[in-house]
């Protein structure tokens, strides 16, 4: 059986063969013929061709060609090496403008940035002093009746005497503050003048 498919396919490859033979003869016998026929519909349009690159070649002499070159050649020589650039600028109009917005702008900013740093610190401040007052208002109902009354008789002479006394208290704050570095420099001295009399 392997036998008849083997004989099979080598009859199959042999009539393969024959007719790449005959096929091969049929382009050798043709191909020269087909050449003729090509050069001879093609030759008028080559001959063409070949004149017009003639003459082409002929149009530029060899002269004028190596002329333009030594010219070009000494134009670049006499160009150079480091061209200096002017390093100026001038602002247009617009950039003039739009210069001077963007510094406004900055100086709106940071007004408005600082305003709202010292309207903070204020709120803070004020903040403070209202919850001192409810403090005094929950220990001291009738301190800060007192103080209530006396707002809404006259406040300005009121507000007046408050100042004077929030001064006079910061001045004590601060004489007691000065007398107590005294305190203390004098003390570092008294100890200072014990340990040089110990030491002689």
């Amino acid at each position: 059986m392997q036998q008849e498919e083997l004989e099979e396919k080598v009859t199959m490859l042999e009539e393969l063969i024959q007719g790449f033979i005959q096929r091969i003869t049929i382009v050798e016998t043709e191909m020269p013929e087909f050449l003729k026929s090509f050069l001879q519909q093609y030759k008028e349009t080559l001959d063409r061709i070949a004149s017009r690159i003639e003459t082409a070649n002929k149009r530029y002499d060899e002269r004028k060609i190596q002329q333009q070159m030594d010219e070009l050649k000494d134009v670049v020589s006499r160009v150079p090496k480091v061209i200096g650039v002017k390093n100026s600028h001038h602002f247009g109009a617009w950039s003039k403008s739009l210069i001077i917005g963007v510094v406004v702008a900055f100086v709106v900013t940071a007004g408005s940035f600082g305003a709202a740093l010292y309207l903070n610190h204020q709120n803070d401040r004020l903040n403070e002093e209202a919850y001192n007052f409810w403090l005094v208002r929950a220990m001291y109902p009738k301190t800060a009746d007192a103080i209530i009354t006396e707002l809404n008789n006259d406040p300005k002479a009121f507000i007046a005497k408050a100042e004077k006394a929030i001064e006079k208290q910061q001045a004590i704050a601060a004489a007691k503050a000065i007398a107590d570095q005294a305190d203390k420099d004098q003390k570092a001295a008294r100890d200072n003048l014990k340990k040089v009399s110990s030491a002689k």
